[in-house]
């Protein structure tokens, strides 16, 4: 008696963790027109959305994770963009006041 023939199973595909770890990391750098401090982790998702990519393509189709990787990259641009935001118009402002001595612009009659 032979044994059934069985066929190989395809070799086991897994998520790239620094995939995930970007996706997070960019999403919750979303919060930096409210938090400036997550420009940080806005950087964060951008590196690791970077090499986590590279890694990806590099794997031969044993990591997937790509679109998690590109999403993590964009937010995380798009999160330290925010996180300047609120600081600049700070500054903005503070510069113009001190120009013009503390007094806001004349309304047009």
């Amino acid at each position: 008696m032979s044994s059934p023939a069985t066929a190989p199973s395809p070799p086991q595909t897994r998520t790239d963790s620094g995939a995930v770890a970007a996706l997070v990391c960019g999403f919750v750098a979303l919060g930096g027109l409210v938090f400036p401090p997550f420009l940080g982790l806005g950087i964060a998702g951008i590196l690791l959305g970077w090499t986590s990519r590279r890694r990806i393509a590099r794997s031969n189709g044993e990591l997937r994770g790509n679109a998690m990787a590109v999403g993590g990259l964009v937010l995380g641009v798009l999160g330290s963009l925010l996180s300047l935001v609120l600081p600049g118009f700070v500054v903005g402002v503070y510069i113009y006041a001190a120009f013009h001595g503390g007094q806001l612009p004349q309304s047009l009659p």
